[in-house]
């Protein structure tokens, strides 16, 4: 009887603080949109009260609009799948090469010692000024922009793995050398599940990166792509398809941000979130 009370009680302490946390949550949710609301509020208003030039910043209803009228042209979808195309190609090779690289530099010592410091050397020149390089060696079409997209994107995932699987406790590994593990089995049982948090927030960040070098490439030369359609507009002073354009931009990356959270959820459930994710 006793052990059941205290299950009990147990029980409903927990259902307890997940109510808390449910409404926590919601209240928070809530704090976010209102912020949206009003930012929304004041982005229609400033225009259409003359606060600002709306060839600056046109209103949200006009941007809304011209969002509209672009989707529905016909070269929009052309253009949309030339740059998203960019987007997931240069992700793909970019967080291979830095899940590879990083596990090779933190697996032998002697190769972080040789390489590292070439790779910091190149992470501190400025990417953009690689574009127009790309450009003169791979031409005005989709390769320069892919290039560009994995060149500013692997960086993230190359030192987040490396943290990741350095940061294993030296307990674990002695605990697995004293039952005769492999070194292989080591990294596939304790090394790689204690680093996949770490990087999968690396791979999260490269997401970000991957969608500048894209647009990047296509500012620089492109004939097509949702980049050369910004300079388009910017340059005919269409400021609300720009902001169309950019609205779009974000959602793809908004979307693919949110993918991969979802992924790390599901991947990483032995994760210890103190945010309770």
């Amino acid at each position: 009887m006793a052990k059941s009370a205290a299950l009990q009680m147990g029980q409903q302490v927990g259902a307890s603080f997940q109510n808390g946390k449910k409404q926590e949550d919601l209240r928070y949710r809530l704090y976010s949109l209102a912020i949206i609301i009003v930012i929304l509020a004041v982005w229609e208003i400033a225009p259409r009260l003359g606060l600002v030039s709306p060839i600056i910043l046109p209103s949200f209803t006009a941007v809304v609009g011209a969002l509209i009228s672009l989707m529905q042209q016909d070269f929009f979808l052309r253009h949309f799948s030339v740059t998203l195309t960019e987007i997931v190609v240069g992700f793909v090779l970019g967080t291979s090469i830095g899940l590879v690289l990083g596990i090779a530099l933190a697996v032998w010592p002697a190769a972080k010692r040789i390489a590292y410091p070439f790779v910091v050397g190149f992470q501190a020149i400025p990417k953009i000024v690689f574009a127009p390089l790309f450009i003169a060696w791979f031409g005005f079409g989709m390769s320069s922009k892919v290039v560009m997209a994995v060149v500013v994107s692997f960086f993230p995932v190359l030192i987040n793995t490396m943290v990741g699987l350095e940061s294993v406790p030296a307990e674990a590994r002695k605990l697995m050398r004293s039952i005769k593990a492999t070194p292989l089995q080591t990294f596939r049982k304790v090394s790689l599940p204690h680093a996949l948090p770490v990087i999968f927030a690396g791979v999260k960040a490269a997401l970000t990166f991957v969608v500048i070098g894209a647009i990047v490439g296509e500012f620089v030369g492109a004939s097509e792509g949702l980049g050369y359609l910004v300079e388009l507009y910017k340059n005919q002073l269409r400021i609300d398809r720009v902001f169309a354009v950019i609205v779009i931009l974000a959602a793809i990356g908004a979307g693919g941000y949110f993918l991969l959270e979802w992924l790390d959820r599901k991947l990483i459930f032995w994760r210890s979130d103190v945010e309770g994710k």
